[in-house]
């Protein structure tokens, strides 16, 4: 599944020549995430366990964007704060939750001047340690958000990206508000 995502983003920056020294370049960036995640047992016949946990995360980025309308993106999250859980049944499972996610993007952009809108669409490698488990996921990944231009190599984002979701016994919804400054080289 790497070696094809990894083939796909070359492909892409292949096919899309730059037409502006202006709209190219590696760009890296830093910002605070508002993580959430549903967990849950479920299968066919029972559905109970249902915990919402939100921590907050350092996100860091790097980016390349290829010309004014592709670019790909990495970003790494870690959670730094303990849990808050909302545990429809009480069984106080969640001690000491921790996560950490890997995203690989495709980045399709369109600028409005001040502002740039994009989306993000690509895989997440997703580990984390609840329920009294460990697990490692590698899951479809989307979002999309505005880019606002402070200046012609400072900017700041806020942004939605949906970090995948397991439908096996323990089930997992990650996803994630961002909010973060970029610099672009």
């Amino acid at each position: 599944m790497k070696k094809i995502v990894l083939s796909t983003f070359a492909a892409l920056g292949i096919a899309t020549a730059p037409m502006n020294a202006d709209d190219v370049g590696l760009y890296l960036g830093v910002g605070y995430a508002y993580s959430t995640a549903e967990f849950g047992i479920s299968n066919d016949y029972l559905d109970f366990l249902n915990f919402d946990v939100a921590t907050d995360s350092l996100l860091l980025l790097a980016g390349v964007d290829f010309n004014e309308y592709i670019g790909v993106e990495g970003r790494y999250y870690w959670n730094v704060t303990e849990y808050v859980a909302e545990d429809y049944n009480s069984f106080g499972l969640l001690d000491g939750y921790e996560a950490q996610s890997f995203a690989l993007y495709a980045k399709p952009q369109y600028n409005f001047g001040l502002v740039s809108l994009y989306g993000l669409i690509g895989v997440a490698m997703n580990e984390y340690t609840a329920l009294l488990q460990s697990g490692e996921d590698t899951l479809f990944s989307w979002g999309g958000g505005a880019k606002f231009h402070i200046t012609e190599s400072f900017s700041a984002f806020i942004d939605y990206t949906d970090l995948g979701e397991t439908d096996t016994f323990l089930t997992t919804g990650l996803s994630s508000w961002n909010f973060g400054i970029a610099f672009k080289f």
